[in-house]
């Protein structure tokens, strides 16, 4: 078999063995993707296809990057669909998985699944390009929710929350929405810092953001830290998919003599590269100037004192859109305690108010995230 574009299936050698029926040597690869990977009980026919939708080639990389895709390439695409399409309509390999949910997005497992009902070569090969379009390759067609160590890691089973579930933050979380709205557009929007109190919803926030746009082509990339040096990389590889894509930093800060913030500096302006239009970065910090800054930097040690201060303040100015989350007075966390109390189906009371006071005393005090700790003990415990 000669394949013209998707000839990096072969790469992977289960799939060689499918393509070439031979039994012996594929079977304990086909087990352990019938019971982590596969969406339907035709699991062989199934590999093969969701090899070649994962597939990074040509005909892959301008579908999914929304470009054109010239006759020339459309019919030597064909030619190998036919080879892989004859081949797979002659195999009895089989093998029926346990039938666990392998944790993919549904609109993934949905296009998998059109791919397998497909009749000819030509059906299969417009499905595929669809399916490249609307969902692009690999780890990012699959999930909503990534984390980059080095390389994009899908999270199966990410944070379900909402922004019912956080009160209290109105003006929040209306900013973060119409943004967010905005960029899913195509319109003009803003990377945003998120900066305040600990415990006051601002990782929450981004999170309900996803739960709430997902099904809109949002998606949310958390990247530590210590990967901050690659955040221009992650841009560009990010530039060509069709989805929209928030790089998540929660928790964000620097010492003056770290080097990496200078990397997030310039990835966000400052490069010869433009900013992809799919891409914006959301941070949370307990600091308004994410820079540590000491009042030894402004009193003296360097001559230019001001140039000093001013490379401080540049990154955190960088964000077009910086929203406070500050720490509830007492009569707003327990709102915050009677609003949650209400969404479990308990009243609030005078005793409850008073536990929830004594809660705050003895634990983290007043914030959204100790008003739902407490909540959780009180269930709990009723």
């Amino acid at each position: 078999m000669n394949l013209l574009v998707f000839g990096k299936i072969f790469e992977n050698h289960y799939i060689r063995s499918i393509l070439e029926e031979n039994a012996s040597a594929v079977m304990a690869d086909i087990i352990k993707f019938a019971e982590t990977e596969a969406v339907t009980e035709d699991v062989v026919r199934e590999c093969c296809i969701s090899a070649l939708a994962n597939d990074e080639n040509v005909l892959s990389a301008l579908a999914q990057a929304g470009k054109k895709i010239g006759k020339a390439l459309l019919d030597a695409a064909l030619l190998d669909v036919k080879q892989i399409f004859d081949a797979l309509s002659s195999c009895d390999i089989s093998y029926t998985p346990s039938g666990n949910d392998a944790g993919f997005y549904d609109e993934y497992a949905n296009s998998i699944k059109a791919l397998l009902n497909a009749k000819t070569p030509d059906e299969l090969l417009y499905k595929l390009i669809r399916h490249y379009q609307a969902l692009g390759t690999g780890e990012l067609a699959k999930y909503v929710a990534f984390k980059y160590d080095g390389q994009i890691v899908g999270i199966p089973e990410h944070d379900n929350i909402t922004f019912s579930a956080l009160v209290g933050l109105e003006y929040q979380k209306q900013v973060l929405i119409d943004n967010t709205k905005s960029f899913i557009a195509g319109c003009g929007a803003n990377n945003i810092l998120l900066f305040g109190d600990r415990g006051t919803g601002k990782s929450s926030s981004v999170k309900a953001l996803l739960n709430m746009f997902c099904d809109e082509g949002l998606r949310v990339i958390e990247m530590p830290k210590a990967y901050m040096s690659k955040i221009g990389l992650l841009m560009g590889m990010l530039s060509s998919k069709p989805h929209k894509y928030i790089i998540f930093l929660d928790d964000l800060s620097f010492e003056k003599n770290e080097p990496d913030y200078k990397a997030l500096k310039i990835a966000m302006e400052g490069q010869l590269q433009s900013i992809p239009k799919n891409v914006l970065i959301y941070a949370t910090s307990n600091r308004r100037h994410l820079i540590r800054e000491n009042w030894s930097d402004r009193e003296g040690g360097e001559v230019h004192i001001n140039d000093n201060m001013q490379e401080t303040l540049s990154l955190s100015e960088r964000f077009g859109i910086s929203l406070v989350f500050s720490a509830p007075t007492q009569r707003e966390y327990l709102h915050i305690v009677e609003e949650l109390l209400k969404k479990k189906g308990y009243e609030m009371n005078a005793e409850i108010e008073r536990r929830a006071i004594v809660w705050q005393m003895n634990y983290s005090g007043r914030s959204g995230r100790c008003a739902a700790q407490f909540v959780a003990s009180y269930i709990g415990k009723h």
